[in-house]
């Protein structure tokens, strides 16, 4: 009997490789979402640390020119931190997409390889069979030379 070979190894092959980008990609969202998160948290020291500087200002003489453009740049701050903050949800939404993506591309994956491992058996079982019927000819051919004799 020939060797094994199943016969949809090539689909096998794609969803392997659809599996190894999806993999690509959800890695790529993730990285993106640590990138935003390590962002917003910069921002929120860099506020923390302007608050306090500005809080030892305060001890002292501080004029009205200092106070506005203080306050415009705790603002700004306060602004970069809310689109960051939305930006953080839409990447957190990407990667959970892609991420069901993955789950999807390896699923249909898993069932190609249960595929290919239950015909694998049913080959195993033929073969065996195959060689239990050679066996029983053979033994019946032994039989029949020796009743001969």
């Amino acid at each position: 009997m020939k060797k094994f070979k199943y016969r949809l190894e090539a689909l096998l092959k794609m969803k392997e490789h659809f599996e190894k980008e999806k993999q690509k990609e959800h890695a790529l969202s993730l990285q993106r979402v640590r990138t935003q998160e390590n962002n917003l948290s910069e921002l929120e020291s860099e506020k923390n640390q302007n608050f306090m500087k500005h809080r030892t200002k305060l001890k002292g003489s501080l004029s009205v020119a200092e106070m506005l453009v203080y306050g415009r740049y705790m603002i700004k701050l306060k602004r970069n931190s809310f689109s960051g903050e939305q930006m953080l949800g839409a990447l957190r939404k990407q990667e959970e997409g892609k991420r069901s993506e993955l789950l999807e591309a390896t699923k249909e994956k898993k069932i190609q390889e249960k595929l290919k491992e239950k015909q694998h058996e049913i080959y195993i079982d033929d073969l065996k069979l195959l060689e239990n019927n050679e066996n029983d000819e053979i033994a019946g051919n032994n039989f029949r030379l020796k009743n001969r004799s």
